[in-house]
């Protein structure tokens, strides 16, 4: 399966750790993840464009057959994301703490499986329901 991973990378930021290990998860169990670059940065990154990282990502997006989201942290790009995929009729799979207080948008929003979790363990075992 072909897996867009978002999580925030400008805004508050994400737990780097967390999103290590279900990228190695999700690799581990065969698939491909088509935002691996943000996960894997090489040297080249830095010199993007913002136009050219949007349409890099909107392109991986595009021939994703998944999005996956964390979306523990705000972040306007991920929500902007997970719009455009609903949008474009691809699957959103969201994740969050169980403590998290989310935006009704994204809690709210039946065209999004949410996923709460405790901790690592319990996310892997509930994602291993998708993957």
């Amino acid at each position: 399966m072909k897996i867009y991973f978002a999580f925030s990378i400008r805004g508050e930021g994400s737990d780097f750790g967390l999103i290590l290990e279900i990228y190695n998860f999700l690799k581990n169990k065969g698939n491909e993840i088509s935002t691996e670059f943000n996960i894997i940065s090489s040297s080249k990154e830095k010199y993007l464009s913002d136009f050219d990282i949007f349409k890099r990502d909107i392109d991986a997006l595009e021939k994703s057959d998944i999005l996956l989201a964390d979306v523990n942290n705000p972040s306007l790009g991920v929500g902007y994301e997970i719009a455009h995929a609903i949008n474009k009729k691809i699957k959103v799979i969201a994740f969050a703490k169980e403590n998290v207080n989310l935006s009704a948008m994204i809690n709210g929003n039946p065209d999004i499986t949410l996923i709460r979790y405790k901790d690592i363990f319990d996310l892997k075992e509930k994602l291993s329901k998708y993957f």
